[in-house]
């Protein structure tokens, strides 16, 4: 075993300075954040990049009404015009400086129209007259050109579908807003926005000393670009790290995007007010919320109240706050004057002008609960990825909304008074073209609830009896409306029970020809007519005029013992008054994504179901149901116009029902209680009052039809329903399909 030599000394340990070790441990430690910092960057430049780059928002679908078309020749007075242009928010000037204007003189009307995208393609902006005569529309002449046969005006906004906990808004294009308020936004909020990369250090540094100078937080240092950040991605906790985060996301967004992608983001994103439970975000639906008109309309008092609102919606709102809101308005104005982007006339006009905001929620007309409803399901039924409802889809409906808001008028004036317990539904439809135009799903029609236009099914009485009677006069060689049928007493054993049908009056008349039975809903001659015909020839009728699902049939169903919708007897009735030419009714015309592209469009799919002749003499036979029938009242009340319709009562007067029609508008009306009990009103008493008050504050078209080709005014005689010869006696004039008529005609008593 060696020892260690005696005298020797241990190596000596070179001991390192406290410095150095806390230096190299700085050093692994900044190493690890370097790290980790850079792996948070490059997650987080991906989150942002992916969102900002893809679809920011989603986007709620914006549901219009329909387009209003002018042609000379339209049926449609100057103070109608005028109506629909307030409704769109068209400001009446004279000077006509620019779009979304009107002026009026004498039997003209001047429109300066809004640039939109249509179905088919964009509409420019354009300015054009419309001449008036006592019938309508004369002429259309645009500006520097000879007259045109057509002019249209944008359609109306009417709601912004939105999912559950989904942001309001209404995106805008960089081109689409106005200078001004780019430059406005630009003075107020960020100066050196198109100079910085995302955050300004000189600015954080001027807002510290002004608020160090205050005493407390009177600026803020924040660019343009880290609010946008602030407000798309992080929440409003006033925390370091969510600076620190804002600062990151901020220098990422201004390193990936243009300058002008990101302010159209920021005019896009942005908070600038709350419509109830839903936020209103950016300037395209904050324009609409506050003054309802599109930014590109906005004068620059409304610009810079618009911009006022970003320092605190909340605070400085204007309905809630209007002093605030005023005076916040007014320094915003005098900035934009001193760095001269308003001169000094400009200026004052609008520091003169009081605040002028609309109504909260007149910016869309979403008072139609009822109506969007119908619209509503049939998106559902429409195949297309109803991912896209949430991607600012663009929904053009068929919605007038003038008659939607005359046919609600109508039901709560005529039913004020009335027990609270009856309820009403009815039915608007251009028939021609199978265009639902509007909808009243109840007395209280300004509130969602239960829709008995679409899912109330109600035994619908005598409205049934015209599908009996186009079944019987689509046979020409067996029936015609002279043709006799027996109004006897009569018995049937049906469900182990005895029915013994009987008609209103409870009279008998015995013999009767078709055109009385019907014109006089007489009920017993009708049930023997279906019982002759046979229960699978009234089926097929209703199938052929339109209704898509299977009921059962008994005897009692030809008295209307079966229950329909409002929507399936106006299906029904659109066919009738179509001269037999059946099409789906709908509410949705077409579907566009944001920027026009079409996603959907109606199929034009027409279905004859019938012979034009033997709806011609159907139709004859209602119009006399409103002259002399049991529809006579409407005749008493608008002498001058022919309309054509059938009145319908369920057993025990549970149901009253009108359906009628005039030259283009099928009106339905139902009318009844939601326990089914009495209401003691029949249907000329009870919905016919209603389709009345309607046609005569809307206006109505009288019918014009035409004889044709096989129908000829034919001789019949009274007493056997036969063609005669017309210098008969005791005859009656009716038209007929003539292929069927004998060639020689002679009296009954010399034959």
């Amino acid at each position: 075993m060696s020892t260690r030599s005696k005298g020797a000394r241990a190596p000596k340990v070179k001991v390192r300075p406290w410095w150095y070790k806390a230096l190299i441990t700085v050093g692994k430690l900044a190493l690890v954040l370097f790290f980790l910092l850079a792996t948070y960057l490059i997650y987080l430049d991906s989150k942002v990049t992916r969102t900002f780059a893809g679809q920011k928002w989603q986007v709620p679908a914006q549901i219009y009404g329909r387009s209003l078309e002018l042609y000379p020749g339209k049926a449609l007075t100057s103070t109608q015009l005028q109506a629909e242009l307030e409704q769109l928010q068209y400001h009446r000037n004279p000077a006509m400086t620019s779009a979304g204007q009107y002026s009026v003189s004498r039997n003209h009307i001047t429109i300066y129209r809004r640039a939109f995208t249509y179905i088919d393609g964009v509409e420019p902006e354009a300015l054009f007259s419309v001449e008036f005569n006592s019938s309508g529309i004369n002429r259309i002449r645009y500006r520097q050109q000879d007259e045109v046969n057509f002019a249209r005006l944008e359609p109306q906004l009417i709601e912004h579908m939105l999912s559950p906990h989904q942001e309001d808004r209404e995106l805008v294009r960089l081109e689409q807003v106005p200078g001004l308020l780019k430059e406005s936004l630009l003075l107020v909020e960020d100066r050196d926005f198109y100079h910085h990369r995302g955050v300004s250090p000189l600015s954080v540094l001027r807002a510290l000393w002004a608020n160090i100078i205050a005493g407390r937080t009177v600026q803020g240092g924040s660019t343009l670009t880290q609010q946008l950040a602030k407000n798309m991605y992080l929440s409003s906790d006033r925390t370091l790290l969510r600076k620190v985060n804002e600062a990151m996301i901020a220098l990422i967004l201004d390193y990936r995007f243009s300058k002008d992608q990101i302010l159209e983001a920021y005019l896009n994103e942005i908070f600038l007010g709350q419509n109830h439970a839903t936020a209103v975000h950016g300037f395209g639906l904050g324009s609409r919320f506050y003054f309802a008109k599109p930014v590109t309309e906005l004068r620059p008092d409304e610009v810079a109240l618009l911009i006022g609102l970003l320092k605190g919606p909340s605070y400085y709102d204007p309905r809630r706050y209007p002093e605030r809101a005023l005076t916040r308005r007014d320094l915003v104005l005098r900035l934009m004057f001193e760095h001269h982007l308003l001169d000094n006339q400009q200026y004052q006009q609008a520091l003169a002008r009081p605040l002028q905001l609309v109504e909260r929620g007149q910016y869309l007309n979403a008072r139609f609960p009822a109506y969007l409803d119908a619209v509503k399901k049939e998106l559902r039924q429409i195949n297309f990825d109803q991912k896209l409802l949430s991607s600012g889809i663009k929904v053009f409906t068929f919605l007038d909304t003038s008659a939607q808001q005359q046919a609600e008028l109508t039901v709560r004036q005529q039913l004020q008074g009335k027990d609270e317990q009856l309820q009403a539904a009815m039915m608007v439809v251009n028939y021609q073209q199978a265009e639902i135009q509007a909808l009243v799903g109840g007395r209280e029609s300004g509130f969602a609830g239960f829709n008995r236009a679409l899912d109330a099914k109600r035994q619908i009485g005598s409205i049934i009896k015209p599908v009996i009677y186009l079944e019987a006069l689509n046979q020409p060689g067996r029936f015609s409306l002279a043709s006799i049928l027996d109004d006897q007493p009569l018995s049937l054993r049906t469900n182990n029970q005895d029915w013994q049908p009987q008609n209103f009056d409870q009279t008998y008349r015995g013999r009767v020809n078709l055109m009385t039975a019907l014109t006089d809903s007489l009920n017993v001659p009708t049930v023997r007519l279906g019982l002759q015909l046979g229960m699978p020839a009234v089926s097929d009728g209703l199938r052929k005029l339109g209704l898509n699902r299977k009921v059962n049939l008994h005897p009692a169903a030809l008295l209307g013992a079966i229950e329909l919708s409002p929507l399936e007897v106006s299906q029904l009735y659109q066919t009738m008054a179509n001269d037999g030419v059946y099409q789906t009714l709908a509410t949705v015309q077409a579907v566009t994504d944001q920027d026009g592209h079409r996603l959907y469009h109606r199929p034009g799919q027409r279905y004859s179901r019938y012979s034009p002749q033997s709806i011609y003499l159907l139709q004859h036979a209602l119009i006399a149901a409103t002259q002399a029938g049991t529809a006579k009242a409407l005749q008493q009340a608008m002498p001058m116009t022919v309309f054509a319709g059938k009145t319908g009562t369920s057993s025990d007067y549970r149901d009253s029902w009108f359906s009628g029609f005039d030259q283009q508008t099928l009106v339905t009306i139902w009318l009844g209680r939601d326990d089914n009990k009495p209401i003691g009103l029949t249907g000329s008493s009870g919905a016919l009052p209603l389709f009345i008050d309607y046609f005569k504050q809307q206006g109505a078209q009288s019918i014009i039809r035409y004889l044709p080709d096989q129908v000829q005014i034919q001789a019949f005689s009274v007493t056997s329903g036969d063609p005669v010869a017309e210098s008969c006696d005791n005859i009656l004039l009716l038209p007929a399909i003539s292929v069927e008529m004998q060639q020689q005609l002679t009296c009954e008593n010399s034959r």
